[in-house]
């Protein structure tokens, strides 16, 4: 098991989509994870698409706009800037646009979802309504004027065959009439705020409706330069998948007998990482600090530390520990 960074799939004047794939990382298969990075260039657009696995995107930069048809339900389209976190389910339609021209930052949205029961388990997969991988783009245009009242069999080849592009192509233009509304945000977006060093941050159903139901939650941890979080554990079971997004860290992943080291490395900004079910892990910041985004696959998590304060040690019956250790008082006192 180790850390990784994750690899282009598409790459254009537009921007980027960098995944993270479970032929390179068995244990988002495992653990049924997936991640993705979106990064959009001023009018950079990502073309309408639904996916297989409910995730969340937490923007790590820039600002824009996105739009998120649900199935049976109103299309909603929002305005997102940095710190923002939008839930989008499996199979809800969505489309992304950074809408500033000139030389405003890039928006980039990280992803992580749920692939346990995607068509691959440890990658999101997508199917696009527009471009050169169109779900359309391979019917045939006569069949498709049968369904289709009133619309010529050139008319039906010409709509889902015009788009070359696959994935993001960039505008030439502002697109008008594209007007996010602040009320579409209740229940779909909220801020993370900032995040104080040392602090664990954690995104639930009942910050978020949009969470409700799916099984997960996003978690945001923040630390100083040479700062360590006390190992921790999930004791209810959930797997966890971790990007780093500034910063570094040097990470370990210990299994959850406890007799082998599955991560032991340094992980620089950029890369992801998996806490498997029931493992524990030790995290400590490089020099510049470290701060990371993660999804646990739990709706309420427990995220607890066996030392420090409020630690499971420190819950326990002092002797105990002491007994069980075989310590002196003294070091009990201390965890």
């Amino acid at each position: 098991m180790s850390a990784k960074a994750g690899k282009p799939l598409v790459q254009t004047d537009a921007g980027a989509y960098i995944a993270w794939s479970g032929a390179d990382q068995p244990e988002l298969a495992t653990e049924g994870l997936g991640c993705g990075l979106l990064v959009l260039r001023p009018l950079g657009f990502a073309l309408p698409h639904y996916a297989d696995s409910n995730k969340f995107g937490y923007v790590l930069g820039g600002s824009g706009v996105a739009g998120v048809l649900p199935v049976d339900a109103k299309e909603r389209v929002v305005r997102l800037k940095a710190g923002d976190v939008i839930a989008v389910r499996t199979g809800d339609v969505s489309w992304w646009y950074n809408d500033n021209d000139g030389h405003a930052d890039d928006l980039s949205i990280l992803f992580i979802g749920d692939t346990g029961r995607a068509l691959s388990p440890g990658d999101i997969s997508y199917f696009f309504l527009a471009g050169g991988n169109s779900v359309l783009s391979g019917l045939d245009a006569g069949l498709l004027t049968r369904a289709w009242p009133g619309v010529t069999e050139e008319q039906a080849a010409t709509a889902f065959r015009s788009q070359p592009a696959v994935l993001l192509t960039r505008l030439s233009a502002k697109l008008p009439g594209v007007c996010p509304r602040e009320h579409d945000r209740k229940g779909l977006v909220v801020n993370a705020g900032h995040v104080a060093a040392g602090t664990l941050k954690t995104l639930t159903g009942s910050d978020l409706d949009a969470l409700g139901g799916l099984g997960f939650s996003a978690v945001l941890r923040r630390l100083e330069p040479g700062a360590a979080s006390a190992p921790w554990v999930l004791r209810e079971g959930a797997a966890q998948a971790v990007y780093v997004a500034r910063g570094s860290a040097r990470v370990q992943v210990s299994s959850a007998a406890g007799d082998t080291l599955l991560l032991d490395e340094e992980v620089p900004a950029g890369s992801s990482f998996v806490v498997p079910r029931f493992a524990v892990a030790l995290v400590a910041a490089g020099a510049d600090g470290a701060e990371w985004v993660s999804l646990i696959k739990s709706a309420r998590p427990a995220v607890e530390h066996l030392t420090g304060e409020g630690s499971i040690f420190g819950g326990l019956t002092p002797q105990v520990v002491q007994a069980s250790l075989k310590v002196a008082p003294e070091l009990v006192k201390l965890l």
